[in-house]
């Protein structure tokens, strides 16, 4: 085999709450992660042997990196380091998922590396020793090496997979607006004074209840991001296209992980469809997706 495709798939956070703030400069985390399928595509090919070395083309984001600041070429390194496999691999990436937007497109991009570097090899890794790559990778990694809907907690790296019957239609909308994940972490330590306890109580009653209503594939009356009252106050777009969402028909509308990007769920593909479609005439980049099953 000297080619392998993957499809890395963006996330939503049905559910996400930030706990506290930890000694090492990270935050313990309690979300619950759903898989939908927008998603990028890579495929890898082994070049040659006898020389361990990675090269990565991108098609659809031409201001990423190919080089060694891109994560995906950290994730093939780290693969033949660990295995011990002096050989070439290109990388051809085509991007779909918005870049920096809260949908763990990076995160899954570099998941989806491990992936088809395993095969691409003969499945050298057992799954455990993949996990334990992606969790030095960042802490949505884990999380998009297996995908699904899971619960994830402390710094998203520790999951629960969760048997759920969601069935969602989705609409994934950002405007011209980028929010780094430090940026949205530290205006959250200024909202909530660093953690020390001051803490809004309305997470844990829409946790229980999103999670008592998985198995029959129903949601809460609401989601909860904590992220929302820190980081919508300064981005007006994502505001809007929130407000759009509802006014299109959506059952819910949030803003994904820290943001800026805001999904809405409507009760079908069709409603899904027409209301990306009149966004994206809006001007606005909208995309629209569906559970990965």
């Amino acid at each position: 085999m000297n080619s392998v495709k993957e499809k890395a798939y963006a996330k939503i956070n049905l559910y996400l709450n930030v706990l506290s703030r930890r000694e090492d400069g990270f935050h313990d985390i309690e979300t619950v992660m759903h898989s939908v399928d927008l998603c990028d595509e890579l495929t890898l090919t082994l070049t040659s042997k006898g020389h361990r070395g990675v090269k990565l083309s991108i098609d659809g984001a031409p201001h990423l990196p190919t080089d060694g600041k891109n994560i995906i070429c950290t994730a093939a390194t780290e693969f033949l380091d660990r295995c011990g496999i002096d050989a070439e691999v290109s990388v051809k990436l085509v991007k779909r998922i918005p870049v920096a937007a809260g949908l763990a497109g990076g995160s899954s991009d570099a998941a989806a590396t491990l992936r088809g570097m395993n095969r691409l090899f003969g499945r050298p890794l057992s799954s455990s020793a993949l996990m334990s790559i992606a969790e030095s990778l960042g802490s949505d990694v884990p999380y998009c090496l297996v995908g699904g809907t899971a619960l994830c907690y402390g710094r998203g790296e520790r999951m629960n997979r969760l048997s759920d019957g969601l069935r969602l239609h989705a609409v994934i909308a950002v405007g011209n607006e980028h929010v780094s994940t430090p940026q949205a972490y530290g205006a959250l330590d200024a909202m909530y004074s660093n953690f020390d306890g001051s803490l809004p109580g309305v997470g844990s009653d829409v946790l229980s209840t999103l999670l008592d209503g998985l198995p029959s594939g129903r949601l809460p009356s609401s989601l909860y991001n904590i992220f929302e009252g820190a980081i919508l106050p300064t981005c007006p777009a994502a505001s809007a296209i929130k407000a759009r969402l509802f006014e299109l028909g959506a059952t819910h509308a949030m803003m994904s992980g820290s943001g800026p990007s805001v999904f809405g769920i409507f009760k079908g593909a069709a409603e899904a469809e027409h209301a990306a479609s009149v966004l994206s005439s809006e001007g606005v980049s909208a995309h629209g997706c569906a559970s990965v099953i």
